[in-house]
């Protein structure tokens, strides 16, 4: 029999699992907790080799450590690990350290998901300065040659992709000064090239959460006519500390 591991603490009690159900295993899925020296792990038993990708295995998983969230600031394991007892608190053991300072990274704060959507085609045609292509440029175009058409082509397209980079990290650095020092750590992606052009995950502190909110709205507005924002949390740190 296997443990499915959900999360790592220092400062976790029974109580702030108690009654939830975890990810389902022949074993039991009746969540626990188990002390391995200074740690803390949130586990349920699992026989079996593998945990099935299923969206209800996957908000179990979550389901779990969000209940700890409501508690402390865990480490989540990724989903779908299994161990057995000895070997985790083996492992345990020999990365005290760094699992330690891992748990004071997070210590107190939140994940909160930033997702910012825009219009591929109209940021090119502004930043390239054109208008959409209409038929007589087409057969311009067309008439030209084929090898001149296509440098020009691919000139365009080189040009097109460097100033939707630009476009995109002007507004990776746009996000950050607004939010400032709400937030404690960032990981952002850039996709200049597709719709949704930021995907960032923020590391706030708890007792900051209100001003985020309100710093992040602020931004909205400013560029409702241009962005679109998808956002969610409070979630677990599993951007910050996922082992």
């Amino acid at each position: 029999m296997s443990l499915y591991v959900y999360c790592l603490g220092d400062e976790l009690t029974r109580q702030a699992v108690e009654g939830v159900e975890g990810v389902e295993g022949v074993g039991d899925a009746q969540v626990r907790v188990e002390s391995f020296g200074k740690f803390v792990a949130v586990v349920s038993e699992f026989e079996g080799a593998r945990v099935r990708l299923t969206r209800e295995n996957v908000e179990a998983h979550n389901r779990v450590n969000g209940r700890v969230l409501a508690e402390t600031t865990p480490l989540p394991f990724r989903f779908g690990t299994l161990v057995e007892a000895e070997r985790l608190a083996a492992y345990l053991q020999a990365n005290e350290a760094a699992l330690s300072t891992a748990l004071a990274r997070v210590s107190g704060a939140v994940e909160m998901s930033v997702k910012v959507l825009w219009d591929t085609q109209a940021e090119l045609r502004e930043a390239l300065g054109v208008e959409p292509a209409s038929d007589d440029a087409a057969q311009t175009s067309s008439s030209a040659g084929s090898g001149a058409a296509f440098l020009e082509a691919k000139r365009r397209e080189l040009a097109g992709a460097a100033a939707l980079a630009e476009r995109a990290e002007e507004i990776r650095a746009w996000l950050a000064e607004g939010l400032g020092d709400a937030v404690r750590e960032e990981r952002v992606t850039l996709s200049a090239a597709q719709a949704l052009v930021v995907r960032a995950a923020h590391l706030v502190e708890r007792e900051r959460l209100a001003e985020y909110r309100a710093r992040l709205e602020g931004l909205r507005r400013e560029r409702e006519a241009r962005l679109r924002f998808l956002t969610s949390g409070a979630w677990p740190p599993y951007s910050f500390g996922e082992i």
